[in-house]
């Protein structure tokens, strides 16, 4: 397996193509030239591979390193007396629901009364793979505890309610909506509005 720091080219198993620059069409798609120049001179891309070597059963450890390569730390650079370093842990459950549960997207949404959050939730692993459903009550995952308040389930573009989407009976039908919990089958991606009371905790986690 073969981790990467942005999209290439390729073909075979281990070549990879980092940059290419021709000074005509090649007649393979981009219909121009690709000549990217800056003071004269022609721009060099660099890139980052990490290669994992394993026998054939390891092969879902790839997505592992491809979620820690995406998450890695951001160096942040300030005056010393400018930065405010944050005290709160805003995972809230002490126990994971699954080494294959993924926070996809953790975003504020304007609210008039509270805090609502978009959150899309990923079990990371296929069937083929060894993947099982993961079940996660929704009102221990974030916030504070006793500031939960309610939560609704949209399509995964967030655009509309599940309801206008998917079979609903069969879409939700592991999940047990009166305790906050919902499941997540192999290698799915569902998309919620999780909404909280006002406090001033809560209030400052964003």
């Amino acid at each position: 397996s073969s981790g990467l720091n942005a999209e290439y080219g390729g073909a075979g198993q281990v070549e990879f193509m980092v940059h290419r620059r021709i000074l005509k069409d090649d007649y393979r798609g981009v219909g121009e030239a690709l000549n990217e120049t800056a003071n004269g001179e022609g721009l060099i891309a660099r890139g980052r591979h990490w290669l994992f070597y394993s026998d054939t059963y390891s092969y879902h450890i790839h997505r592992d390193i491809g979620l820690d390569l995406f998450y890695k730390p951001t160096v942040v650079i300030g005056n010393e007396g400018g930065l405010e370093v944050p005290t709160w842990n805003f995972y809230k459950s002490t126990t994971p629901a699954s080494n294959y549960l993924n926070v996809v997207t953790l975003q504020k949404l304007p609210s008039t009364n509270g805090t609502s959050l978009l959150v899309r939730l990923e079990n990371t692993l296929p069937d083929s793979e060894g993947g099982k459903p993961i079940t996660v009550k929704l009102d221990d995952l974030f916030g504070v505890q006793g500031d939960f308040t309610e939560w609704q389930e949209l399509g995964l573009a967030a655009d509309r309610d599940i309801k206008k989407v998917v079979d609903y009976k069969t879409h939700t039908l592991h999940d047990n909506p009166g305790k906050n919990t919902i499941t997540l089958q192999p290698f799915q991606i569902r998309t919620f509005v999780l909404s909280f009371n006002a406090t001033n905790e809560t209030e400052n986690m964003f």
